[in-house]
């Protein structure tokens, strides 16, 4: 097992390499953006790195409501919510509650949602299962949790038969277990076995789930609410977390929450919301604007054209044999090279055809898992996914491809 500096060189190493490439930490050089393409050394680039999935982000109606929160509420609200919050508020959480079908808290942002949450949603006589890949946002509460001395264990990723045996054995110990995982995860795409946790909610009374949804809303699920709420809206031992970035377009993040006591008591007790500056009334305004759309008929419509695009993509994928790490309905696809000089080689091959991704390395991903995040949204034409696949086809070394 390596050790904390062992790991810290070796996440420097793999960092200064993708930065020398051009692969990591770039800045946009557009003097206006239009989602579909990213100018880089001077170039204009396809851009199949970005989680706008729904392409709401450029809709006239959410940068209209922007500006003209901006004109009614100045450029910031600067108040903590615990003294006073701004105007929009209310109806934001009020639209989110009907969009999500619970009780909503508003956050400043995801990472601020789940330390507002965990440490006061679960209690020093619980105990705490992380899934190995949950995002890093939620792991980063754990050393708050540990230090009140809650029993904290890690289970491989959505092994379903390593969770239950941990569920049975501390649930023996303690007053609640805690399973806490991502609707649908950030690097490879793939979903939770979310109707395994529902028989496992069944059956085990002290079983309790948190989940990180921030990449399943919007493009999944009735009114947007995300793959785990279609399943488990309103049960009561379900906490979902959800971004207000992303599809949704705006900023924060919303905890879910199973009544108004439990949303009352995080906004009492939670740090952040005490302590954390608001999100301020441009983003607000274009948050409002974006709960209607997806509360409206429209989001239907949007949601079937991206499945269409995403089918596109995977089914060309599967037919060029490329190494994808799964082929979920998400608009994230991950194909895998296994080490990180592969997948840099190939990334630098698709910049110089004009095709951005995402470079996925340790440790966003495991060490020999090292490869290319693709993310699908409205902004790309069929054409664009084709020569995606065609360039990555090209490129991809022919012992990586799946045998027939």
């Amino acid at each position: 097992m390596r050790t904390e500096p062992e790991i810290s060189t070796l996440t420097e190493d793999l960092a200064a390499a993708g930065l020398a490439d051009g692969l990591l930490m770039r800045s946009a050089e557009d003097d206006a953006l239009d989602g579909r393409t990213v100018r880089l050394d001077g170039r204009s680039l396809l851009n199949f790195g970005a989680c706008g999935y729904l392409g709401l982000e450029l809709d006239a109606r959410l940068r209209k409501a922007a500006i003209a929160a901006v004109m009614r509420y100045g450029t910031q609200f600067a108040s903590s919510r615990a003294y006073l919050e701004a105007p929009a508020y209310p109806l934001l959480e009020r639209l989110l509650g009907d969009m999500f079908d619970g009780h909503v808290l508003v956050a400043p942002s995801t990472t601020l949602a789940h330390f507002t949450a965990l440490p006061v949603v679960v209690g020093t006589a619980d105990a705490v299962i992380f899934d190995r890949q949950v995002h890093h946002s939620v792991q980063s509460v754990a050393p708050q949790l540990n230090a009140r001395g809650t029993t904290l264990e890690f289970v491989p990723h959505n092994d379903l038969v390593r969770l239950e045996r941990a569920i049975e054995r501390l649930a023996a110990a303690h007053e609640r277990v805690w399973y806490l995982a991502d609707g649908v995860y950030s690097m490879f795409g793939d979903l939770a076995p979310l109707p395994a946790l529902a028989a496992l909610l069944r059956r085990f009374e002290q079983l309790h789930l948190y989940m990180d949804d921030s990449h399943g809303i919007g493009w999944s699920g009735r009114h947007g609410h995300g793959p785990t709420l279609d399943l488990l809206a309103g049960h009561e031992r379900v906490v979902v977390a959800a971004s207000l970035n992303k599809s949704f377009a705006a900023a924060g993040a919303a905890l879910v929450l199973r009544s108004a006591a439990m949303k009352k008591r995080l906004r009492i007790l939670g740090g952040p919301a005490v302590f954390s500056g608001p999100i301020q009334p441009p983003m607000l305004g274009a948050a409002v604007a974006s709960a209607h759309i997806h509360l409206g008929p429209e989001l239907a419509e949007r949601q079937a054209a991206l499945r269409a695009r995403i089918e596109l993509c995977t089914s060309l994928m599967l037919e060029a044999g490329l190494p994808l790490a799964n082929s979920s309905i998400s608009p994230i696809r991950h194909v895998t090279f296994g080490h990180p000089d592969i997948a840099r080689e190939v990334g630098r091959h698709l910049l110089a055809e004009g095709i951005y991704t995402n470079l996925a390395i340790f440790p966003a991903v495991p060490l020999r898992q090292a490869g290319l995040r693709v993310t699908i949204t409205l902004h790309h034409r069929p054409d664009d996914i084709h020569a995606l696949v065609d360039a990555l086809a090209r490129h991809c070394p022919p012992d990586l491809r799946p045998l027939a």
